[in-house]
Parts: structure tokens; C-alpha cells; sequence
């Protein structure tokens, strides 16, 4: 790994003296209040900078216009702030030798009530390192939040959930979902764009789905229905990428902001990466992707194993989304050793309330790290009232913890029906394949059910699921003899 490190230090220090320090960053407005002033608002700016170029500036300047009815932008006023107190801080702590800080502007501005408002910054240049741009040294970066203020519907503009990931191996397939969520619970829609300079686009940008930058086996997409980014890398070095959010309401396009991150790329052929090694025991829906429906008022937990096949990295797994900021019923998760050498299970637990049903899920990423790369599993969670055959009731199925556990021979799960219906009781193994499963026609009222089982010493999961297939919990089980 050493070797590693002193090549991406190589690499920065060959770069010009002239070199700056811009690698990406993001601007949200928040609304606040409004009154006979105006509609105020808070403006967060997060700027990276590579810690070898020039010092970060202390001030930054926020540029407010205002769209005519020709669709023209007009000056409206600028704003100048310094950096909080807690900016300067390396990016991440295992990330220090890499030389990344993260600083963060905060201001507060009044708006005139009813306008479309563009608020940017700029500022230059661009790392120098930065392979996919024809001139990165010469491009100021431009950061822009577009947003539609009206006193009358409210609107703070959207955000993203997780924190920037700079680095992953080449020729490896790695993932990472930004989490875009719009606070106002408005239409999201999020594509690639191309990075902005000072008055237009950066010259001569390559995307990174061209065949120069991906391997077949995993060209860089972004996934219009998760957001979830995924990218085999075909060689090393710096790229930059922009995702862009538009927010639609009542089918109006009422805000946009957009994120530039710089991504490196190392040649490290020794770190494997970090995974769930059980997400095949996680539904899917009809498109494929992980989803799971979950009714008000009933407890249900996920279970994740993460796994590494380096036996010395020490693995953590963090959870985002918005079901963990509700002020109401929030989910929660944690993680744990499993005594099985580095292996981890994160523990999600959710009993949403009757105010979570909706139609739109509930997007959560897992992230599970090795404290150097770091690999994003994107699961949707659907609170309904409804079961996944369209009826409207809800058969509540309630599930006690399994005993004993460890087991040997045989198993109790303890459950309890609001009415009568068929159970499936399913076992799958860490690597997700299912080795039993068991369908009962349990009546309404509480149920002792006894499994026998001859299972290998190990670790399995145990799927309650209803009559229509809607999974309620999963359990682990530990075999031993």
C-alpha cells in the first residue's frame, strides 16, 4: 500500500507550482422564513481541495441573479463569507496522506418573494491533475443552485445525503450513491453533466463512459431510478464528474444544483474491496433492484454481512437516508463484530408509523469500508398499506427473536398473526442462496414454530415472509456443534 501512496504524492507534486486546488463541492439554499423584506434563506457551500496546491481562499463569493421573462439572467447582488471555524479538517481521517480538505461556507440571504434565482461561485482553477479536461489548470470550477422562490409553497433546493468517496482501485467494479433527497418531498430527477468553468462549460471534457476510462465490465453510469453510481476504472489518475439534481413540482421544473467531485484512481492491486456478501437474500422488485415493502406499525429488521478477503482490514458499515432523519418513528442501524475474523453485520431496524405510507420508497445506501475504499449497496424501502397483490389490508405478522442461538438441532421462532394466512419460513446461507424453505398455514393468534435443522457449522439467515411474498424480517442464525 505504501508504494501506492507515494505514487499518487508523486503524481501531485509533478504538477506545475502553478498549480491550484479546486476538486469539487456543492451549494444547497435553505429556506427559512419570509416576510414584508423577503424570503430568507441559508446558503451551504462545500468546496475539496487538494492540500499541495494553493491555500484555499478565506472568503468565498456567492453571485445572486435573477432570470427575466426572456429567460436572461440578471445581476441581482453578491455576498461574501469566510469559512466556519471547523473547515481546514482533512476530508476523511484514513485520507489525510492523500492531502484532501473539505471547507464550508455559510451564509444567510433575503430574496425578493416570487423570482427564479441562480446563486453560484466561482473560483479558479482546477487540479491540474485532472486527466478528462483539456486544460484543467486554466478552468475556474463553477458550483450553481437554481431555485423558484414564492412565499406562498415554500422550496429549499435538494440535497445529497452522503458524503463524497475520492478514491477506488483501478480495474475494479465499485459503486457509490450520492442519495439525492429533495426536504420539500418534491420530484427528483438526476443525470451527468458536463463541469462548469467561469462563463461556460470546461473545455475539451471526456466523459467517464468513454472507452478510454471504463472496462467493458463496468462503464461509469449513473442509475436514473437509485441514483447509484458505478464505474470500473480502465486506468489511474484524476477525473472530475458533475451530477446534476432538477427538482419538478405539480410537473414544473422549480430548482436544480449540481455536485463536481474529483475521483482518484490508484493502481492498488493488494486492497481487496469491501462487500455485503448477502444481498441476495435482500427482495427485488420487477426492475431488479433491492426493495423491500414494510407495513406501518410492525417492527422489521435487515440483516447485512460485510465481508473483505483481506483478513487485516478492519471494516465499518454506515447507513443514510431519510427515513433516519423522521421525526417520527426514524429507523435505525448499527453494526458488529460477528467473531468470524473481520466480518461485520449492520442492523437495520425500522417500525414506521402510519404517517410513512407513501408510494415513493424510502432510498437507504449502505456503505461497508476497509478504511481505505469504500462500496455503496443501495436498498428501497416501501411503507404501504397494501400487499404486493394490490389487496388492502394488512396482515400484521409479528416476529419474536429465534432461540437458541447459536442452535445445533433445531430452532424456535416465535410469531404472532393478526389473522390467518400462509407463512414462508426461508434459509439462506452467507453467500445468498436459499437451502430451505418452508410454507405454513399458521391461524390468527400466537404460534411456537420448531425447525429442525441439519445445517453445517456457520452462519445463515432465517426470511419470515407473508402470504404474498412481502418480507418481514430476517434473522440471523448461527449453527454450531
Amino acid at each position: 500500500m505504501k508504494k501506492f501512496l507515494l505514487f499518487i504524492l508523486a503524481v501531485s507534486f509533478s504538477i506545475s507550482s502553478y498549480s491550484t486546488h479546486l476538486m469539487g463541492g456543492q451549494i444547497t439554499a435553505t429556506y427559512l422564513s419570509s416576510d414584508s423584506t423577503g424570503v430568507h434563506y441559508a446558503l451551504d457551500l462545500t468546496a475539496y481541495r487538494d492540500t499541495i496546491g494553493i491555500p484555499m481562499g478565506i472568503n468565498a463569493i456567492f453571485q445572486v441573479s435573477v432570470m427575466d421573462t426572456s429567460g436572461n439572467w440578471n445581476p441581482l447582488f453578491i455576498s461574501t463569507v469566510s469559512y466556519d471555524t471547523s473547515s481546514g479538517n482533512l476530508f476523511l481521517p484514513v485520507q489525510s496522506v492523500y492531502g484532501v480538505e473539505v471547507y464550508i461556507y455559510q451564509d444567510t440571504i433575503t430574496l425578493p418573494d416570487s423570482g427564479y434565482y441562480q446563486i453560484s461561485y466561482t473560483e479558479c482553477c482546477r487540479n491540474g491533475a485532472i486527466i478528462n479536461m483539456a486544460s484543467p489548470l486554466n478552468e475556474s470550477m463553477t458550483l450553481a443552485t437554481y431555485i423558484n422562490v414564492d412565499s406562498a409553497s415554500p422550496n429549499s433546493s435538494p440535497v445529497f445525503l452522503t458524503p463524497p468517496v475520492s478514491y477506488l482501485p483501478a480495474d475494479t467494479l465499485w459503486q457509490y450513491n450520492p442519495l439525492p433527497f429533495d426536504p420539500d418531498g418534491d420530484s427528483l430527477s438526476w443525470s451527468l453533466a458536463t463541469p462548469l468553468g467561469a462563463s461556460t462549460t470546461v473545455n475539451g471534457y471526456v466523459y467517464l463512459s468513454d472507452t478510454l476510462y471504463s472496462n467493458s465490465t463496468g462503464i461509469f453510469s449513473l442509475d436514473s431510478v437509485t441514483g447509484v453510481l458505478s464505474w470500473d476504472a480502465s486506468m489511474i489518475g484524476h477525473f472530475e464528474a458533475s451530477f446534476v439534481i432538477e427538482e419538478f413540482r405539480n410537473g414544473s421544473k422549480i430548482g436544480e444544483m449540481r455536485r463536481d467531485m474529483q475521483f482518484i484512481v490508484i493502481p492498488d492491486t493488494s486492497n481487496f474491496m469491501p462487500n455485503i456478501s448477502n444481498m441476495q437474500t435482500v427482495p427485488t422488485n420487477s426492475g431488479g433492484y433491492p426493495y423491500v415493502k414494510i407495513n406501518p406499525g410492525v417492527n422489521y429488521q435487515l440483516h447485512l454481512l460485510g465481508n473483505d478477503a483481506n483478513p487485516n482490514d478492519v471494516l465499518t458499515m454506515t447507513a443514510y437516508g431519510e427515513s433516519f432523519g423522521l421525526s417520527i418513528s426514524p429507523s435505525l442501524f448499527n453494526f458488529n463484530s460477528t467473531g468470524n475474523g473481520n466480518e461485520i453485520e449492520g442492523t437495520f431496524s425500522w417500525t414506521p408509523d402510519i404517517s410513512h405510507v407513501r408510494v415513493q420508497p424510502y432510498l437507504t445506501v449502505f456503505r461497508t469500508s476497509d478504511n481505505t475504499f469504500y462500496f455503496d449497496n443501495t436498498i428501497q424501502f416501501e411503507v404501504t398499506l397494501s400487499s404486493s397483490t394490490g389487496v388492502d389490508n394488512i396482515d400484521f405478522i409479528s416476529v419474536n427473536d429465534l432461540y437458541p442461538n447459536p442452535a445445533n438441532n433445531s430452532f424456535t421462532l416465535s410469531l404472532n398473526l393478526e389473522k390467518s394466512q400462509d407463512v414462508h419460513l426461508d434459509i439462506y446461507n452467507v453467500l445468498g442462496v436459499r437451502i430451505s424453505n418452508q410454507e405454513l398455514n399458521l391461524s390468527a393468534g400466537n404460534h411456537l414454530i420448531v425447525k429442525n435443522i441439519d445445517l453445517s457449522v456457520g452462519q445463515y439467515f432465517v426470511k419470515i415472509s407473508d402470504q404474498n411474498g412481502v418480507s418481514i424480517t430476517t434473522k440471523r442464525l448461527v449453527v454450531v456443534r
